[in-house]
């Protein structure tokens, strides 16, 4: 039961988070550039972002909750076993060590993007143009991440 309600959970959080990205990149962002006005661009664009930020980390920390759950009550693999040679010998262990990376790399660029470029960001074209770059590499990095999790549950490459 524990790990489907975890399983739950997490395909609910990457789904709402990677979701919201892709809303933000492929609807509020183009809508905003129809607007004529630079600053109230900013605005709409920071409003959004803050109120979509509290839930993207709400989904982030139930993902990094979520995962070690399941790895360890489908998998049997414990935190500190994720570090073991033996496992990373397997393909699975090489993709869960590859996948576990892209997390630790969004996590750490999601954390830069939303707490020092997204408020420098507000004041400044050339921060603006780097959180931008941030984001979208997100997205990407978020989406490569649900495919080695494909890649994972058949057995990793």
């Amino acid at each position: 039961m524990l790990f489907k309600l975890a399983l739950f959970l997490h395909i609910l959080s990457a789904i709402f988070w990677i979701g919201g990205m892709l809303f933000l990149v492929l609807v509020v962002a183009p809508f905003l550039q129809s607007l004529p006005d630079p600053r109230e661009r900013s605005k709409i664009y920071q409003t959004v972002g803050k109120k979509y930020r509290l839930y993207g980390w709400i989904a982030i920390i139930i993902l990094l909750v979520t995962g070690p759950i399941m790895l360890y009550t489908f998998y049997g693999i414990s935190p500190g076993a994720i570090f073991s040679r033996q496992l990373h010998a397997s393909p699975f262990g090489k993709t869960l060590a590859v996948k576990l990376a892209f997390v630790a790399i969004i996590v750490t660029t999601s954390l830069i993007h939303d707490f020092w470029l997204g408020p420098k960001a507000r004041s400044s074209p050339q921060f603006t143009a780097i959180a931008k770059i941030f984001g979208r590499g997100n997205l990407i990095l978020a989406l490569l991440i649900v495919i080695l999790a494909v890649i994972l549950r058949a057995g990793g490459f």
